[in-house]
């Protein structure tokens, strides 16, 4: 904004004069942008998450996390137990803060599947509430996106489904409405991780520490959803379907089947901020596979699961948007 000067002919102090604070002219300015600067990135600031050293030998496994990523090379197996909750989430913090020299700020966050009213009562096998991760803004892609068959150590199409935050004011919203109406809507979305643990070495620990697999996901248009019971209904009554450029049908659900979007974001939301993070506006949140996972190549951690076949992916999600059936696509080089 340019505010007009109607002041032309007003007495102006001589540049480097006093004025009645003690300032000269020219310290005042410098003071004047200071203070602009801390307000323009506050944000920024609340954003950095700070801890005390890490030990030598998490500090090391941090190390060798950036290089199994860079290479899509399996990390060395954790032994179970080695880590505490705590641990594992500040080796991942520190993980992310190196990678973000290469991958981008912060784009978004993931949250790991679990079941509504889970940890009510209390921590479970050692986790205090669901997983979380931070999603790097150069690993989240338009509807049409290629991604090669090569492109990780173990990777995966799933069928997800993901909010984007429209207002800082998420971080303190009590209703369902009120998440809902700091929310500019929900997004098709597709999730290609890669999964740096082995099938013998696995572990949600492990898992944790690694940023819990993030590499690619692929982002939808965005579907509006009204911040009223009508939107709430809407959310909690859609259903999916996963194709490839066949049209085989690879997988298809309802949501109420998987989870309720909006509970999600809250739980998200709420471990973000325990984590010493908040949500901005733009932020992709990412709510977790709705049923249908399809990995890319046989083996792996997923012998049960049956191959993707083919060179497109899409998940289409109908009774969703008000305009029709909506969808997202990602394109497979073998």
């Amino acid at each position: 904004m340019i505010l007009q000067n109607n002041t032309r002919n007003a007495s102006r102090p001589a540049v480097g004069s006093g004025n009645r604070f003690g300032f000269t002219t020219g310290s005042y300015l410098l003071v004047v942008v200071f203070g602009l600067l801390i307000a323009v990135c506050g944000s920024c600031f609340a954003q950095t998450v700070v801890h005390d050293e890490l030990p030598s030998a998490h500090r090391e496994l941090v190390n060798a996390f950036v290089e199994n990523f860079r290479t899509a090379t399996a990390i060395t197996p954790i032994p179970a137990g080695s880590l505490t909750e705590d641990e594992a989430y500040r080796i991942a913090d520190a993980y992310v803060s190196e990678l973000m020299a290469t991958e981008g700020p912060v784009g978004g966050y993931k949250i790991g599947t679990f079941e509504a009213g889970m940890y009510d009562d209390g921590p479970v096998d050692g986790w205090s509430g669901p997983v979380t991760a931070i999603m790097f803004s150069s690993g989240l892609h338009q509807s049409g996106h290629r991604v090669s068959v090569n492109c990780c150590n173990f990777s995966f199409v799933e069928a997800d489904f993901a909010a984007e935050v429209g207002s800082e004011s998420i971080n303190d919203a009590v209703t369902d409405l009120e998440l809902l109406a700091a929310l500019n809507g929900f997004r098709p979305f597709i999730e290609m991780p890669d999964i740096l643990t082995t099938a013998s070495g696995g572990s949600k620990f492990a898992g944790v520490a690694t940023n819990y697999d993030f590499r690619n996901g692929i982002i939808g248009d965005l579907i509006p959803i009204p911040a009223t019971q009508e939107g709430l209904d809407r959310l909690n009554s859609f259903s999916y379907r996963m194709t490839n450029e066949h049209g085989d049908v690879l997988g298809e659900g309802a949501i109420s089947d998987a989870y309720d979007p909006v509970y999600r974001v809250r739980a998200l939301r709420d471990r973000v901020l325990q984590r010493g993070r908040r949500l901005k506006a733009g932020d992709i949140l990412s709510l977790g596979n709705m049923g249908t996972i399809r990995p890319l190549k046989p083996g792996g951690i997923m012998l049960d699961r049956p191959r993707f076949e083919g060179n497109v992916a899409t998940v289409t999600y109908f009774d969703l948007a008000e305009s029709g059936p909506a969808s997202v696509s990602v394109g497979i080089d073998r």
